[in-house]
């Protein structure tokens, strides 16, 4: 079902995390990529996993998180780890109404999950709407697709290359829903 909504919405085919984690077949690109549409876009739209709906979803709570992520993300009072990756792939909601976050840490494959998050936004729809192109900084890319009730804007930052030797977080995805009316607003004034 979670998989017809991010076809629905975004037009690609990549396999949902059950399907992958039952295969064995995902690697950690996919399912970092497969926690946006199967968990954030449902959060952005006012249902965030609890405890009680964890399971289906995957994921179990995480009452630790790596030092780094809880220092960069200290506002975040949720944290989750998805079952197939509980060391890597943490989502962070409860901060703001809609938001989501999935976290990458404790990983040499930054620049690989980066890369195929970017290129699979880009495939489904979203368009790149700013690009930080300032040579040696970390890469902050917005992404944006229309939905049926507004705008789904995703944010990507991460480092261009390992940090820290692969500890602690290398990189993070921010989602959230805006009305389009403001949406447009925004727009119309660049």
């Amino acid at each position: 079902m979670r998989q017809m909504a991010l076809l629905g919405i975004m037009g690609l085919l990549v396999a949902s995390p059950s399907q992958a984690q039952a295969a064995g077949t995902a690697d950690l690109a996919t399912r970092f990529f497969n926690a946006i549409p199967d968990i954030c876009f449902q959060t952005a739209r006012g249902k965030p996993p609890t405890q009680e709906t964890a399971a289906s979803l995957l994921l179990e709570s995480a009452s630790e998180v790596p030092p780094t992520v809880k220092a960069h993300f200290n506002r975040v009072p949720t944290w989750f780890r998805l079952k197939a990756q509980p060391d890597e792939v943490f989502i962070g909601v409860g901060d703001s109404p809609g938001a989501c976050h999935v976290v990458l840490a404790n990983t040499k494959q930054t620049v690989e999950v980066r890369t195929k998050v970017a290129a699979l936004l880009k495939a489904g729809g979203f368009q790149v709407v700013h690009e930080n192109t300032i040579p040696g900084s970390d890469i902050d890319m917005l992404f944006v697709s229309k939905a049926p009730d507004g705008y789904m804007l995703i944010s990507l930052q991460a480092p261009r290359n390992v940090v820290r030797d692969g500890i602690g977080d290398q990189g993070a995805v921010h989602v959230k829903l805006m009305p389009a009316a403001m949406f447009e607003s925004m727009i119309s004034k660049r």
